[in-house]
């Protein structure tokens, strides 16, 4: 069964408007991803932390593209 995953500004008070987005965070019941920029990241999990870091690192990428393409 997969569980609810929520996608959103990490800082939603400090917008940038030159990185909008920049900072993300994923989070679930048992996941919390967090992006700082464009070289600070980190994943809290109970697991294989460095394939999920990645895995997260590509979705993070993946719905900053998505967030572009839907300005419009």
């Amino acid at each position: 069964m997969i569980g609810t995953y929520t996608i959103k500004d990490a800082f939603p008070w400090q917008k940038n408007t030159n990185q909008h987005f920049a900072e993300l965070e994923i989070s679930s019941d048992n996941l919390l991803y967090t992006e700082l920029g464009s070289t600070h990241s980190g994943v809290q999990f109970n697991g294989n932390n460095k394939l999920i870091h990645e895995k997260c690192k590509q979705i993070a990428d993946l719905i900053r593209e998505i967030d572009m393409l839907n300005k419009v």
